[in-house]
Formats: structure tokens, C-alpha cells, sequence
């Protein structure tokens, strides 16, 4: 199971909250925004890079990881454009062959599949944006042969109805 998050500005205790929740995961995974310092330990075991609003230059733009044996894209999204449309983002993980690309800036949630890439972002864990969920929130995926498995989660760990999708996997 891929853990994925963003968006945390300065909540640190609810990123340990989430690791300590899936210590078996394959993958935790922080989308940027966290304005805390790369070096920090709470990153030990979690993937994470820069946000608009992260200033530590150690942190990298994107990075590009296997789970579940899958290429995951892992970015921000701001650099993307994402606030205007997710094609420039699909691109770009099109062109570093993943099947998935994380991002956050948004605050909200979104699932999409386009150019046969499955495109998410986990809303937000500090600070979430919409009306339509205005919930604090991160999102689970599983992996299976043809599938990836959606599951959008409260700070509580509980399944929130509405968010939960089933994607069919492409070649």
C-alpha cells in the first residue's frame, strides 16, 4: 500500500500520526508544503520534496520511485501548472515513464487517469480548500494486476464514503 500526503505546513504531528498508522506500507509519501526541514527525522521512511511554501533548498523539485512495482512520479505540482488543468503534469510523468503521479498545492482531492497515468492528489492534512470537502484528509492506494484501489482517509483513519474510486490499470 502507497501512503500519500501533502500539504502539512508545519503539522508535524499528524505526519507522525500517519507513519506510525502503515508501518508496512511500500511507500510514504509527502507531497511539499511541509515548511519544515529536510534533514528533519521525522522524514526517516517518508519520500518527500519541495512545495511553493518549503524554502530549504535540499529538498529536490520532484522524484521519481518505484512501489508496488510501479514508477511514481512525486512532485508538488505548482511547477506544473496544476491549478489550471493536470495535462502538463501527465506529460511530464509520461515523459519519466510513470504509471502515477502525486501532487499536491491544491489542498483538495482529485483522481484522474490521463495519457494512461493515474494522477492524484491527497488534499490536504493542515489546511484543506473546497467547499465540497472541507475535510482534513491523505489517501491510500493499493496496487493490484489491473486496478489501483482509492482510499481517501481522515486524520482518524476512517474511509471518507464519498472518496473512494477503483482505477483500471493501462499498459
Amino acid at each position: 500500500m502507497i501512503i500519500v500526503m501533502s500539504d502539512s505546513h508545519t503539522e508535524t504531528a499528524v505526519i507522525a500520526a500517519i507513519k506510525a498508522h502503515y508501518p508496512n506500507a511500500s511507500a510514504i509519501i509527502h507531497c511539499g508544503d511541509s515548511e519544515l526541514p529536510k534533514n528533519s527525522t521525522l522524514w526517516q521512511g517518508v519520500s518527500v520534496v519541495a512545495g511553493n511554501c518549503d524554502y530549504d533548498t535540499a529538498y529536490n523539485d520532484f522524484e521519481v520511485l518505484t512501489a508496488e512495482n510501479k514508477r511514481v512520479l512525486v512532485t508538488h505540482g505548482h511547477l506544473f501548472n496544476v491549478g489550471y488543468g493536470l495535462d502538463e503534469l501527465a506529460a511530464f510523468a509520461q515523459e519519466k515513464r510513470a504509471n502515477i503521479a502525486l501532487f499536491g498545492h491544491l489542498h483538495r482531492p482529485i483522481v484522474a487517469l490521463k495519457k494512461g497515468v493515474l494522477l492524484l492528489n491527497p488534499g490536504s492534512v493542515a489546511q484543506p480548500r473546497g467547499k465540497e470537502f472541507p475535510l482534513k484528509m491523505y489517501a491510500t492506494i493499493s496496487v493490484s494486476a489491473d486496478s489501483y484501489t482509492i482510499s481517501y482517509k481522515t486524520l482518524v483513519h476512517q474511509e471518507i464514503p464519498e472518496l473512494q474510486f477503483t482505477v483500471g490499470v493501462t499498459a
